[in-house]
């Protein structure tokens, strides 16, 4: 099914910007949806505390820009015939900028770093922003920026038998569905050492709550089987700590998909550490689905 909302992708002009240029355009042609290139640039700060700029300076800016998108706008259009482009160029701070785009997008694509100050840190200040503050589900792309996303490989999900991890289970099947990918499915049951429990007391405990992690896994994709029978499901019940797990299984995916937030102390932020930890970590793309669900 079409979404009418377009994928937006930042663009600008920087070697992971254009790796997520090419995962936003496979994309919107597997959804068959528009796809949105934004270049968002800003003042100077000191132009904010009172300096003055010439309308030239802002002029500048904006041909720079729509340099910036009409090159990314080739690069997706290079990478399938098959996708309705449109470009804008934003004078504003990219944070700002791209977070009002997410309102009306159906996802949001960002690479994760980009040019300036910050690119040289391993996550950049505006993908981490939008990863924690999207209103839609957002993708941080990364990958080998020569040979171009990974286009085989399972699709991987994180579960934690929360309701905060159903739409991110939704969103796997169906990234899976669109790419004839197999689906696996981590759930790290516990991360407590074995170093540290009385064996002789404990295994049993152990099992039976590695055979309950067990069977919430099973009951939450059960919906999902029905609505998605083409996707080879795995599953996969770990004694570790939920980041390795997935982390782990993600090597070699074309996709890991986390929740914002999960069980546990940090359920009540925004983006929990687990996703936080994959998203620095990971070696492929990787989709945050926050509680709304993907549609």
């Amino acid at each position: 099914m079409t979404d009418r909302r377009p994928i937006v992708v930042a663009a600008d002009g920087s070697a992971h910007a254009d790796l997520a240029v090419r995962w936003a355009a496979q994309t919107a042609a597997r959804r068959k949806s528009e796809l949105l290139i934004v270049h968002a640039a800003s003042a100077p700060v000191a132009y904010g505390m009172g300096g003055y700029l010439p309308q030239e300076f802002f002029d500048s800016l904006k041909a720079e820009g729509d340099r910036i998108v009409a090159a990314a706008k080739t690069l997706a259009e290079s990478e399938t015939a098959d996708i309705t482009v449109r470009t804008d160029t934003i004078i504003d701070a990219p944070g700002p900028a791209l977070l009002r785009a997410s309102e009306e997008a159906s996802l949001l694509v960002v690479g994760t770093r980009g040019l300036g100050a910050l690119a040289s840190t391993f996550m950049g200040s505006v993908s981490s922003l939008v990863a924690r503050h999207s209103a839609s589900p957002v993708v941080v792309v990364r990958g080998d920026e020569k040979a171009g996303p990974i286009s085989n490989g399972p699709v991987v999900v994180g579960v934690d038998g929360s309701e905060n991890s159903v739409p991110a289970v939704e969103a796997a099947m169906r990234e899976a569905s669109l790419r004839g990918a197999t689906l696996v499915a981590v759930h790290a049951w516990s991360d407590v050492p074995l170093s540290t429990m009385d064996p002789v007391t404990q295994v049993r405990e152990l099992f039976d709550e590695a055979t309950v992690a067990d069977s919430v896994v099973a009951e939450r994709l059960a919906g999902f089987r029905e609505q998605y029978p083409d996707v080879n499901i795995e599953h996969h019940v770990v004694m570790d700590r939920p980041e390795h797990a997935i982390l782990e299984r993600g090597r070699g995916a074309q996709l890991i998909v986390v929740g914002s937030r999960g069980r546990g102390g940090v359920a009540g932020l925004l983006l929990g550490s687990t996703s936080i930890k994959v998203l620095r970590s990971a070696d492929c793309p990787v989709l945050v689905v926050h509680r709304q669900p993907v549609e």
